[in-house]
């Protein structure tokens, strides 16, 4: 048993550097097909999207070599889509905006509706982000269409969720409250948490612009209910948040500077940034409502400068998701590299041979 540990030890050891882009180009040279390459690289570049930008993108782009080459619309839809998300998410919107257009038409031009419904919600996230609001709303419409059409509810309901927030933004209220209602009946009934958390907390804003206060520390609470369930600390404090300003616009303070006070806590213990900002806003209005218009200026202003500090910062590319668009050349690999894999093999078959050498001797004596 301990000669197996060991082997299994050593060869580990031989791959700690094996999950580089290098060494994934050699396996896929071993792979029969350009489909099959195009799935290695694209399953390797999703999966370390948030985590390795650079070679994320150096995936994606071999994703759609391999893709092009093949001349199949459907993997070189993925391909544009990875492409889409990674250019997304380093903040330049006018790219992702274009891959996402050519997975949506690639997609279309084979009637791949899951694919499809996927596009039209990524191109609304960019036009949201673009302030290009009624398109945006097109976009997600088409989206909930076909995953209503395709029985997809947790697709269904992250369509809901945009449009309602969507519509939250554009100060359609009351449309907005029925998307989230909607996706909160329909997360019920699955026992999905995460969304009725979601839709819960959503409807509290919604009820505080009504002033429907009272409604609004109801959905706080039982926000707080399912978030205790998902063991979902650090995202209480919004509820906190939520039920604090409710009880501000209620005029009662003693509750009010309760739950800030709770709040405060949650934030301080996750350092959870965007839940301070709105802390700092909603400790403004309780000083105000205390009549301390000194002590409420001065939170207003910090509240006004850590906003903007961080609203600067969102505008600047997120080193973490940057990249260096470079063409990769796929077509060829020396004969070096070509022979490393089989030398590894080899390596270990010499390293278990003097192990199993070993193992012999010592039983000898």
């Amino acid at each position: 048993m301990r000669l197996l540990f060991s082997i299994l030890f050593l060869i580990n050891l031989l791959n700690i550097n094996g999950q580089n882009f290098d060494s994934l180009k050699l396996v896929a040279t071993e792979l029969t097909t350009d489909t099959d390459r195009v799935n290695l690289f694209y399953k390797e570049g999703f999966e370390k999207r948030s985590m390795d930008a650079q070679y994320s993108y150096d995936c994606a782009k071999e994703a759609e070599f391999y893709a092009q080459k093949a001349g199949l619309p459907f993997y070189t839809s993925k391909a544009s889509n990875l492409l889409g998300i990674l250019f997304y998410r380093k903040g330049d919107l006018n790219k992702a905006l274009s891959y996402h257009k050519i997975a949506l038409a690639l997609r279309t031009l084979i009637n791949d509706k899951k694919g499809i419904a996927l596009s039209q919600t990524n191109l609304g996230n960019i036009y949201s982000e673009l302030t290009l609001f009624k398109l945006a709303e097109e976009a997600y419409l088409k989206a909930l269409e076909i995953n209503n059409e395709l029985n997809l509810p947790i697709q269904i309901d992250n369509c809901l969720l945009n449009l309602g927030v969507l519509s939250a933004e554009l100060k359609m209220i009351n449309v907005a409250e029925n998307y989230f209602n909607r996706a909160l009946s329909n997360s019920k009934k699955r026992n999905d948490y995460e969304m009725q958390a979601s839709c819960l907390n959503n409807l509290a804003f919604i009820n505080i612009t009504k002033q429907g206060y009272d409604a609004a520390i109801a959905n706080s609470y039982n926000s707080i209910k399912v978030k205790e369930l998902m063991e979902n600390e650090m995202e209480m404090a919004d509820s906190y948040l939520n039920i604090a300003v409710a009880y501000i616009k209620k005029n009662e303070a003693p509750e009010a500077i309760k739950n800030l006070m709770i709040a405060d806590s949650i934030i301080l213990k996750f350092n959870y940034l965007a839940a301070k900002i709105q802390s700092l806003k909603a400790y403004s209005e309780y000083y105000e409502l205390e009549k301390n218009y000194e002590a409420s200026l001065r939170v207003l202003q910090q509240y006004t400068s850590l906003k903007d500090s961080v609203e600067k910062s969102n505008k600047e590319i997120n080193i973490e998701a940057n990249f260096i668009e470079d063409k990769i050349n796929t077509e060829s690999l020396s004969e070096t590299e070509k022979n490393k894999m089989p030398f590894l093999f080899f390596s270990i078959l010499i390293i278990m041979a003097i192990l199993l050498t070993a193992f012999i001797l010592k039983f000898k004596r």
